[in-house]
């Protein structure tokens, strides 16, 4: 994984998140010995500086209610079936 030029603890708060997107600011701040405050300014930080882009929520499709519906638009080329 390629975190050159961040410290010690950004490292581990980005490997936390990367394991959990969810984990809380206290969570990670016990984890790491750092105040819960100091954790929200750094995931701050790196949100800003453009190293967190995104925090994503994948679902599966097999074990979510939800269904999937897509609008597929078709194009009929004539010439190709006409020979």
């Amino acid at each position: 994984m390629y975190l050159d030029g961040l410290d010690k603890l950004d490292q581990k708060i980005i490997q936390l998140l990367i394991e959990n997107a969810r984990i809380s600011y206290s969570d990670i701040g016990e984890e790491i010995e750092i105040s819960r405050v100091a954790v929200k300014a750094r995931i701050q930080a790196l949100e800003k500086k453009g190293v967190i882009e995104e925090y994503t929520t994948i679902i599966n499709p097999q074990k979510s209610a939800v269904l999937c519906h897509a609008i597929l638009r078709l194009k009929q080329n004539l010439s190709i079936c006409h020979r």
